[in-house]
């Protein structure tokens, strides 16, 4: 009792799982530019996880202040920042 539809729908998608013999030739250039993407997004991740590693580790860093510790290790930068003990 299926319908049409659903008969045309099961014939699509067995003609889409059906594989067919490719007739293609892959050069050795090709297996370097998919070697050279590989590179370059693992690059490009660890570029982007550099940018972003000291924001992720105030963001699970048990410290509430991160600026805190910032400003007790800061220099004087003129001599009239400068305080005598």
């Amino acid at each position: 009792m299926l319908s049409r539809t659903h008969h045309k729908l099961g014939l699509v998608a067995l003609t889409l799982m059906a594989s067919f013999p490719a007739q293609a030739y892959l050069d050795p250039g090709t297996g370097s530019v998919i070697l050279q993407a590989i590179i370059a997004t693992v690059v490009a991740g660890l570029a982007t996880m550099r940018l972003w590693w000291d924001k992720l580790l105030n963001l699970f860093s048990s410290r509430k202040d991160p600026s805190a510790d910032d400003n007790d290790n800061a220099q004087p930068t003129s001599k009239h920042d400068h305080k005598e003990p």
